[in-house]
């Protein structure tokens, strides 16, 4: 049986995604929320400008869903990048003022439930009796933690 190495992506965005809002949470003592979110976006803006580049003109190096398509703007398209702002200075705030586990915790939980949301009415995704179970330990875990 041959180990889909894809499997790791989910559990590395997670270690990265804690580790980048401690890190904001750090630099938001020193030089403030705003300097923090400008100097963090601007960083991600180059990194995706590079990527792009990159991408363009070596695109062996990737797989189709990677590639540079046809382009046509639509509205909604925004909301990512808004999204991303918003978690990019949001979990810097609640690492702050409750700490990383129950921020992890509250942001594992709400993951999962909009996830499970995500599959069923987007995705068509029915939702499962272990799916449904994690749900609830997650939402039973954010209990234990927040209230003990």
């Amino acid at each position: 049986m041959t180990t889909n190495i894809y499997v790791l992506v989910p559990v590395l965005i997670g270690f990265i995604g804690i580790l980048q809002g401690a890190l904001n949470r750090v630099m938001t003592q020193d030089i403030g929320l705003t300097w923090m979110a400008l100097l963090g976006n601007f960083v991600t803006l180059v990194v995706c400008i590079g990527f792009y580049f990159f991408a363009k003109a070596n695109p062996e190096f990737f797989p189709d869903f990677v590639r540079l398509k046809e382009f046509q703007f639509k509205w909604w398209y925004v909301i990512p990048g808004i999204f991303g702002f918003l978690f990019v200075v949001g979990l810097p705030i609640g690492i702050y003022q409750v700490g990383a586990v129950k921020t992890t915790v509250g942001l594992i939980a709400a993951q999962m439930v909009t996830s499970v949301m995500w599959d069923l009415f987007i995705e068509n995704i029915p939702m499962t009796v272990p799916k449904g179970l994690g749900v609830l330990m997650a939402i039973a875990s954010v209990l234990l933690i927040t209230l003990f």
